[in-house]
């Protein structure tokens, strides 16, 4: 079961917005926040973000953390599907899978935010408001500021679902010093930055590509695993049995979170 508890020691974190000229500073890292035995969420809370009306994500911190104040952890970022919010992956059960890998070592330690990027990731619908802008340079720096992470390439991740991934995949692309990897699940292809597929290949960002094989999108998912072999892109190609829907996402958490650990050596197998 989720654990929702009220914003930590009085963070009332307007901590989306990175100090560069707009909306509240984050509040100091928060040091009195440890964590038990098994993982823990925390919901933050945006004032004022410059991404509309979204900005606000949730936090699951793993296992042990704030115990040792000097060890920081690497961090994935998680981006919902349409029409979803930074619930998204708690509903799929992103929590209990995190709690259960790091358990049985299948999965290392890591820092997972969950991020709202409002129902289509258009910032409530100004087109002035560019999500993945808002990503590399409110939201990223805002994390690294308040949370114990690893705040390098090598400690940092992004991936999505649906919308989602096609988000993730195009900051991945876009801004090849930011992240070493990259999942894209059941994704959507259309609109991808032009030269995104050779970007990621030069980059040598790990990809993780997966779709159902019932899901309308499976076609262009496809191809676009082609297209990145053919490049000489880092990148697993793992369709399975489903379609487009939270069942088949629930059944690959696992799947998704070991790819990330491994990318990041966060431990685990």
């Amino acid at each position: 079961m989720r654990r929702w508890r009220a914003t930590v020691g009085g963070l009332a974190l307007a901590a989306l917005v990175a100090g560069c000229g707009t909306g509240a500073r984050p509040a100091a890292a928060p040091s009195d926040v440890v964590v038990g035995a098994q993982g823990q969420v925390e919901h933050v809370a945006s004032d004022g973000s410059r991404f509309g009306p979204h900005g606000d994500y949730s936090i699951y911190l793993p296992p042990g953390y704030g115990q040792d104040p000097q060890r920081r952890y690497p961090v994935v970022y998680l981006l919902h599907g349409g029409s979803g919010s930074d619930t998204f992956f708690l509903d799929l059960g992103i929590q209990d899978a995190m709690d259960a890998g790091v358990a049985s070592g299948a999965v290392g330690p890591m820092i997972l935010v969950l991020v709202d990027g409002g129902p289509m990731f258009d910032g409530g619908g100004d087109p002035a408001e560019d999500f993945d802008q808002y990503f590399v340079s409110d939201l990223v720096p805002a994390v690294d500021r308040v949370w114990r992470t690893e705040p390098e390439r090598a400690g940092r991740a992004v991936g999505g679902i649906s919308v989602g991934g096609r988000h993730a995949l195009a900051i991945a692309a876009e801004n090849p010093s930011l992240v070493v990897a990259v999942g894209a699940h059941s994704t959507t292809v259309a609109h991808l930055p032009r030269g995104a597929v050779g970007s990621l290949a030069v980059a040598r960002i790990a990809v993780y590509l997966d779709v159902g094989t019932d899901d309308g999108l499976f076609t262009r998912d496809e191809a676009l695993a082609r297209s990145l072999q053919r490049e000489g892109a880092d990148v697993r190609w793992h369709p399975a049995e489903g379609g487009h829907s939270p069942s088949y996402w629930s059944a690959h958490l696992l799947d998704y979170l070991s790819f990330y650990s491994e990318a990041l050596h966060a431990g685990g197998g």
